[in-house]
């Protein structure tokens, strides 16, 4: 299928195209393989990884994360997750390698705090309790208080005269995690020092996110 046909199936824009296979996934019951062209043709527009041989579709809870996600059946009948928001990058001509890497290497500091002892301790006092922003009693999510996330990897990056996209990223490792051990360390030494963290319940948290702090390029 060529990609105007291909737009036209999905939507005129991207905003539209997101919303018709947010949707259309929806409707997809779990670990049942189904068959669709329209995504089939989608795929071939990833811009890193573009899967032509393949069984068929189902939505998996796949590690490490464990929440739904689109899977195909390759030939040999393992299991491949992909990315269909990567692809309407591509499709729609939104792709921005720059940005992409960074954001994966956001990913992979994120990845390299999340047994640190400051955030384990944390998980142990939130893991249940009253939301420290509405008082809801439920399953707390950690929240970076005071200073946001996004702010302290700037200052962090900055004290070693680094950059985001400069940052070398293992991608054998899923999640992506750093290349460098010592950077790894340092980080997580430079984390559980200046990160005050807090419960919040699930809409707190993503209401407040970084409280509009964006990072620096």
């Amino acid at each position: 299928m060529d990609p105007d046909a291909l737009r036209k199936a999905l939507g005129t824009c991207l905003t539209r195209a997101r919303k018709h296979v947010s949707e259309l996934l929806k409707k997809k019951a779990m670990d049942i393989p189904f068959q669709d062209e329209n995504l089939r043709a989608l795929l071939l527009h990833h811009s890193r990884k573009k899967i032509k041989d393949f069984r068929y579709f189902a939505r998996r809870c796949m590690p490490p994360y464990f929440r739904p996600c689109l899977t195909v059946s390759l030939p040999d009948k393992t299991l491949a997750t992909v990315s269909w928001t990567h692809c309407f990058q591509n499709l729609y001509g939104k792709n921005d390698p720059d940005r992409n890497k960074r954001q994966r290497a956001v990913h992979a500091f994120r990845e390299a705090i999340a047994e640190s002892p400051k955030m384990a301790e944390a998980r142990e006092k939130f893991g249940v309790g009253k939301c420290c922003c509405c008082g809801k009693r439920t399953k707390l999510h950690i929240d970076h208080d005071e200073t946001p996330f996004a702010q302290l990897l700037d200052d962090f990056l900055e004290s070693k005269a680094l950059k985001l996209n400069k940052v070398t990223i293992d991608f054998r490792t899923k999640p992506y995690s750093l290349m460098s051990k010592k950077l790894t360390a340092d980080w997580i030494a430079y984390h559980d020092e200046h990160a005050t963290l807090q419960g919040l319940c699930k809409i707190c948290n993503s209401s407040k996110g970084s409280g509009g702090y964006r990072h620096k390029v």
